[in-house]
């Protein structure tokens, strides 16, 4: 069988424009998740328990960048006024991680005063997020023509598998280093380090960007401030796809902090957490080509309904991990989401776009990055009130003590469940959930 036969590389080759483009960002979805895994996650936990950040405080840095994020409505006025956009889109990403992989890797070593530091980390964050919400639409309205419905499917579940599969190694070698040296005075100068490596491959990675064919922009009338709120709201379905992700944004935020409780109260090692991560490529590779098929029978909209109501009774068994259960209770809850997750992550990643219109897309993008950003806000913002109001509080569920942030992580099974049966109620009176899909 010839290499340029397998589905693989009917996606990813050099033949056109377009296939070539997904080429460049499949690469850029492998080095994000890679960056993303070195400088997010749960080393930026231990970067930020390793500064002595408590988690309320933990909490007040995650929700800024969302408040940031809103500011995105502005950015149809600047991008809708460039002809050519990839040099400003460069310069403006490679400012935002500047600002946010060595801003924060630098703070601590000039600012001493743990008031101040939480300050400055709040500071960078919130520049950071500022500065990616003016681009973030940017790359999506000029990548969405890589992309076209008959490969979509395809595209996603490989982008999936290939960048599961890099991020695995890197969670792996890294975990392995970082468990090494943890408990030592080192632990928190190679998870600085690993900053400084993400940054050396983000350059690189913002070169590799400038590569794709960038196509003229559907041009539409003068954009306006009210257009990203206006154009939206005269559209019912796009309206109905943008509260199953509001809903869900909010209460997967409610989760935000459940990683620092990993760590520093059931005193998880790093390569437990990141394993049970990495394991996902595993059950991408395998299970992919079964969800493909449930997809194209199923939808986007049902087979994502599905899976979610599936992932209600695993979340509530995950509230009730501990540093005595962990290891069997999380192993367990994390292996069958990651058979579930295949198919539910699939269809999610095709939700903004099911009923997203041609023209006008930079207003409708910003809307999506708006809903986004202030669901994620109001659910990270709920999550830390509420555990810094229980802070001294326990719950007794099924006869078992469990503090404020497991209850959280029920309540946001629970959620799960109410939002899949949402979706199957509702979704039919927008004609969004057709039988199987065309391709």
């Amino acid at each position: 069988m010839k290499l340029s036969s397998l589905g693989f590389f009917q996606v990813f080759n050099f033949k056109t424009h377009e296939s070539r483009g997904r080429i460049v960002m499949l690469t850029n979805a492998v080095m994000d998740m890679v960056i993303s895994y070195l400088t997010a996650g749960v080393f930026y936990t231990g970067f930020l328990i390793g500064n002595n950040i408590d988690i309320v405080n933990v909490g007040i840095i995650s929700f800024l960048p969302y408040i940031a994020s809103c500011f995105s409505i502005f950015a149809p006025m600047i991008l809708e006024k460039l002809k050519r956009r990839k040099w400003y889109l460069f310069w403006m990403r490679t400012l935002y991680f500047t600002v946010n992989i060595m801003g924060i890797t630098l703070l601590p070593v000039f600012v001493k005063d743990p008031t101040l530091k939480v300050v400055g980390f709040g500071c960078i964050v919130f520049i950071a997020s500022l500065i990616n919400a003016l681009i973030t639409s940017g790359y999506t309205v000029w990548h969405l023509n890589f992309i076209p419905d008959d490969v979509r499917a395809k595209y996603f579940s490989f982008q999936q598998i290939t960048s599961m599969i890099f991020a695995a190694i890197t969670l792996l070698t890294s975990s392995s280093i970082a468990d090494a040296l943890s408990g030592t005075p080192h632990e928190l100068e190679i998870i600085t380090t690993f900053r400084y490596i993400a940054y050396a491959l983000a350059i690189i990675e913002m070169v590799i960007m400038l590569a794709p064919k960038e196509y003229s922009y559907p041009q539409t009338e003068k954009v306006r401030f009210k257009n990203v709120f206006v154009l939206p709201f005269k559209n019912k379905p796009y309206m109905f796809t943008m509260s199953i992700i509001a809903m869900w944004q909010f209460s997967s935020s409610l989760t935000s902090l459940f990683s620092y409780y990993l760590l520093n109260d059931c005193n998880i090692p790093y390569i437990f957490i990141n394993s049970m991560d990495a394991a996902y490529a595993v059950f991408l590779i395998v299970f992919s080509p079964f969800w493909v098929k449930i997809l194209k029978k199923w939808s986007w909209l049902k087979t994502f309904a599905i899976t979610a109501i599936m992932h209600l009774p695993t979340n509530i068994m995950y509230g009730f991990a501990t540093e005595d259960n962990y290891f069997w209770l999380v192993m367990t809850v994390r292996l069958v989401q990651h058979v579930l997750g295949v198919g539910m992550n699939l269809a999610y990643a095709n939700i903004q776009y099911i009923a997203l219109p041609e023209e006008g897309r930079s207003n409708y993008l910003v809307f999506y990055t708006l809903i986004i950003n202030i669901t994620a806000f109001l659910g990270s913002f709920t999550a830390t009130g509420f555990i810094d109001l229980t802070e001294n509080i326990t719950f007794n569920i099924f006869g078992i003590e469990v503090i404020g942030v497991q209850l959280l992580m029920m309540i946001f099974g629970c959620l799960q469940g109410i939002i899949g049966l949402y979706i199957l109620k509702t979704s039919p009176k927008f004609g969004l959930m057709p039988k199987k899909l065309k391709n």
